[in-house]
């Protein structure tokens, strides 16, 4: 079987583990599925690092005192209809999510440009696209995580502590839907490969 897989991404992971399973009969005969799966295990290990930032970020707008908020409709909606935890106010929730998921998604898109992807289409072009996507994920997060922490206290079995944990949990998974299309199709692209006739 042709080495042409492993010669070409020798430059990005020469000697390195993702390299060699990349170079395995399975990743080359399933190379769709396999690179969804490197994409999925980046997102584990990002959401991780998203996580503890989240938590960090709590507790260092609670620290602050943290309580306005710009004036937009949602953000009222919210703050009528959301139940913040004791200690806790809207624009800590929100801006938590908000740098939360600007440190994770920084994460994702270097590991995955390199290791998932081995993309090498124009980086400025790309981390532009990135921006693009990662604006529009921390407007979303910012609305779907505060609406779903404001929620689940009113479920009355969830513990008080785990509240901020699954509301991040569950934003991300509901980002989750355009995330992977968009770094797949859109901005981790390699340049077409021109035949070679010789």
């Amino acid at each position: 079987m042709s080495n042409d897989i492993s010669n070409e991404k020798k430059g990005l992971n020469a000697g390195g583990f993702v390299a060699r399973l990349d170079d395995t009969a399975f990743a080359r005969k399933h190379v769709e599925f396999w690179t969804f799966l490197k994409f999925a295990a980046v997102s584990f290990f990002s959401a991780g690092i998203e996580l503890g930032a989240q938590l960090a970020a709590l507790a260092a707008f609670k620290a602050a005192g943290l309580s306005r908020l710009p004036d937009i409709f949602f953000f009222r909606f919210l703050a009528e209809h959301a139940e913040m935890r004791e200690g806790f106010t809207l624009a800590m929730v929100v801006y938590a999510f908000m740098a939360s998921t600007a440190v994770g998604y920084t994460v994702g898109f270097f590991i995955n440009r390199k290791a998932t992807f081995h993309a090498d289409a124009n980086i400025a072009l790309s981390t532009f696209l990135y921006v693009l996507l990662v604006v529009f994920t921390i407007f979303a997060n910012s609305l779907i995580g505060p609406a779903i922490e404001g929620f689940l206290p009113r479920l009355g079995f969830i513990p008080e502590g785990l509240i901020p944990v699954l509301s991040k949990v569950l934003s991300m998974v509901a980002s989750a839907v355009w995330i992977y299309p968009a770094n797949r199709f859109v901005i981790h692209r390699k340049k077409k490969e021109v035949p070679d006739n010789g």
